[in-house]
């Protein structure tokens, strides 16, 4: 036995004495390079490819079947001359033994200095397409493994695959698209994994430089993570995420901005969606969490998640994002916002649902966002408490921002021509022409061009050049106001239309709030329908039409004393002087109201009316808004004077009862109540009416006592006499 047993192991080792000679045999004396223009030309017929070959291969065959290229060039084997990658070196071996179990059991595979030029020209064709093999697929008849054939199902078990690592070095890629102007280039890519086994997660570290042309945009990536392919059921999962972008260029004017998103990613191509769960987002001093999912990748996708951002400072944010703002009226303004929603859309729709705004200390609900990103349409509905809407416009200049000086009531005392309407834009039409904007706004209170208005409401719907004001309406002055409007930038000249109601405002505060000379106060209601074309006041007032209507009730004019006016009247009919002045320095009045036509910036009207303590107040005339003018006729009719001690020289006869006496107000708006004074012409006219009636009453009662009971028919005569 001692004997066979030394026999058998002197067989033994003479074989793999033998075994060994014959691979040293094979490594040593066998050499690859020799057949490089074999494989180049297996390369042209297997895979279309055009392979170059410019440094030698080397390889090894056990224990593990390993291969090295040097200087490898590859492209398409129609275009040889335009090289689609080329590979500085590529490494990799294959253990022997496993390949008898059916196992592809690797050891590290390293590629380095790896270069990709990849390009679409311009009619969308890829300079990749044509690689691969090029034949009809055949339809087999699937093979049907019986059970109790253990060893057919052996060999069609799938192969086992597993890589010990793999790391790529140096890398770069450079994408061309002539049909879309484009290119991204990717610069000193390092790419390593940990173990790839089947079902096994791995580590993976990626870390490269993207830049873009345009816009000109450079961004270090470097993103961490461990994975887990299942390609069997296509589904790719990449937990605890680490992306860090570090982007400076013309979008951010040059600063450097870091991006930092954590995270669980999983991507199920079988289910076609991706989830980004647990999300941390960093950028500046914003801090973000939530989830986000994208379904139906292979139709159309749909996005849906939930994000909550914590208290950030949007102005600080947008500046270190190389966005410059305006500077705005409340230097602090723009400092604080916090807000969390749902989000839903798709490639080219995001919408904020069941948002919770928070912004300088203003709360806002509701919804925002943009049905089309391409087109930026804007769509929001959203309530609120409160908001200062003048904190965010432009800072007024020193002299606006001053304390505006009292003006006078009735006007200005000065009868200087004002300054002529201007010609300068008002309306930036090119932002108007690309509007694209459906939202509604609702709160509590607002503060706006100075004035608080509660509640107030807007509704607003901008398309293809056409803003319509559907509603703006709110409480202001203590009463309330409603307009709507529309701006047509699509006609030319552009046209304006105005729609509004005022109900009990304070006139007197809403003329004081814009610093309009004082000309009445009072309670004022108005309808009126107006419109105009052009873009300046100059063509405004030139172009106004329409028509307007107004009531102001328990007021007074002012700075014009009416009832002094009066007297004067009064006083100079009567040939006497007034002892002293009547009355205050403005004419109270119970009821102001009237109607106006509007043409080309003229407004027409017949049917003033004014309620005076005593006395009726008719007028007629015009407002020329071009010239800044008014030629207004007034008629006061007298009902009595109910004062204790009236001036002798302005007492009322009962003769002057239902006389109509003249005032004329004629000159410039802005001084129009005192442009205001007795029509002497008129008031001449009227004195020798009175003269001739007195005479008329002296004779009828000559008669009367003369003639007694032929009375009558004589007076009659002498009335159509003097009539005559």
């Amino acid at each position: 036995m001692k004997a066979v047993a030394r026999i058998v192991g002197i067989v033994v080792l003479g074989i793999v004495v033998l075994g060994v000679g014959i691979l040293f045999f094979l490594t040593r004396m066998f050499d690859p390079n020799d057949y490089k223009e074999h494989i180049q030309q297996a390369a042209r017929d297997r895979a279309n490819v055009e392979l170059t070959l410019d440094g030698d291969i080397g390889w090894s065959l056990f224990p593990w079947l390993g291969i090295e290229l040097k200087e490898v060039g590859v492209a398409p084997a129609d275009q040889p001359e335009q090289p689609l990658a080329r590979i500085g070196s590529l490494g990799l071996g294959v253990e022997v033994l496993p390949l008898l179990r059916r196992e592809l059991r690797m050891s590290d595979v390293i590629v380095d200095s790896i270069a990709l030029t990849l390009e679409r020209n311009a009619e969308g064709v890829g300079n990749w397409e044509s690689i691969g093999v090029q034949r009809e697929v055949v339809q087999e008849e699937p093979v049907t493994v019986e059970p109790a054939d253990t060893e057919a199902a052996e060999r069609t078990r799938p192969l086992e695959i597993s890589i010990e690592s793999v790391r790529v070095t140096n890398a770069s890629l450079q994408y061309t698209d002539q049909q879309a102007g484009r290119s991204v280039q990717m610069e000193d890519v390092n790419l390593s994994t940990g173990a790839l086994i089947d079902g096994e997660s791995f580590d993976l570290n990626l870390l490269g430089l993207v830049i873009l042309d345009e816009p000109a945009l450079r961004m270090r990536v470097d993103l961490r993570g461990v994975a887990l392919f299942d390609q069997t059921q296509r589904r790719y999962q990449l937990d605890a995420v680490d992306l860090q972008l570090d982007a400076s260029g013309t979008p951010f004017s040059g600063r450097a901005v870091t991006l930092q998103l954590r995270g669980d990613l999983l991507a199920d191509l079988t289910e076609q969606f991706v989830e980004l769960n647990q999300m941390r987002l960093s950028l500046a001093d914003l801090r973000a969490t939530g989830q986000l999912r994208a379904s139906q990748l292979d139709s159309d996708m749909q996005l849906a998640g939930t994000l909550n951002v914590a208290q950030f400072d949007p102005k600080a944010l947008l500046r270190s994002l190389g966005v410059d703002l305006p500077e705005t009226r409340n230097p602090r303004a723009l400092e604080q916002l916090s807000l969390q929603a749902t989000l839903t859309g798709n490639a080219n729709r995001l919408i904020l649902d069941d948002l919770k705004m928070v912004l300088d200390g203003s709360e806002l609900t509701g919804s925002a966002g943009l049905a089309d990103i391409e087109r930026q349409a804007l769509r929001f509905r959203l309530t609120g408490d409160r908001l200062n809407i003048d904190d965010y416009l432009s800072p007024e200049d020193e002299q606006a921002g001053a304390p505006s000086p009292a003006l006078p009531a009735g006007g200005a005392r000065t009868d200087a021509p004002p300054p002529d309407w201007s010609d300068e834009p008002i309306l930036p039409m090119d932002t108007l022409a690309r509007l694209d904007v459906d939202g509604v706004l609702d709160l509590q209170q607002v503060q706006l061009t100075g004035q608080t208005v509660a509640p107030f409401r807007v509704s607003v719907l901008a398309r293809d050049g056409r803003v319509r004001l559907r509603q703006f309406e709110g409480g202001a002055f203590g009463g309330q106001f409603a307009l709507t409007g529309e701006i047509d930038s699509r006609a030319t000249p552009v046209s304006l239309a105005l729609k509004g109601k005022i109900t009990s405002i304070d006139s007197l505060a809403v003329q004081q709030a814009y610093d309009t000379p004082p000309q009445f106060r009072g309670r004022l209601d108005l309808d009126a329908d107006l419109r105009a074309a052009g873009n300046s006041m100059a063509r405004w007032m030139s172009t106004l039409g329409g028509s307007a209507r107004f009531t102001v009730n328990e007021g007074a004019l002012m700075g014009v004393n009416v009832e002094q006016q009066l007297c004067q009247a009064i006083a100079l009919a009567n040939r006497r002087t007034l002892s002293e002045p009547r009355g205050s320095e403005d004419t109270p009045f119970r009821r102001l109201s009237g109607s106006f036509n509007i043409a080309d910036g003229r407004v027409s009207g017949d049917d003033l009316q004014i309620a005076l303590p005593g006395l009726a107040v008719r007028g007629r005339g015009n407002l020329l808004l071009p010239q800044q003018r008014i030629d207004y006729r007034l008629g006061v009719i007298i009902e009595g004077d109910k004062s204790e001690m009236p001036d002798p020289a302005c007492s009322v006869n009962p003769r002057y009862a239902g006389i109509e006496w003249p005032i004329r107000c004629q000159g410039f708006l802005h001084n129009a109540a005192r442009s205001c004074g007795v029509d002497a012409e008129g008031v001449t006219r009227i004195a020798g009416r009175l003269l001739g009636s007195e005479a008329q009453r002296k004779v009828e009662e000559a008669v009367q006592e003369r003639l007694g009971d032929q009375a009558p028919a004589v007076r009659d005569a002498i009335r159509g006499l003097l009539g005559r």
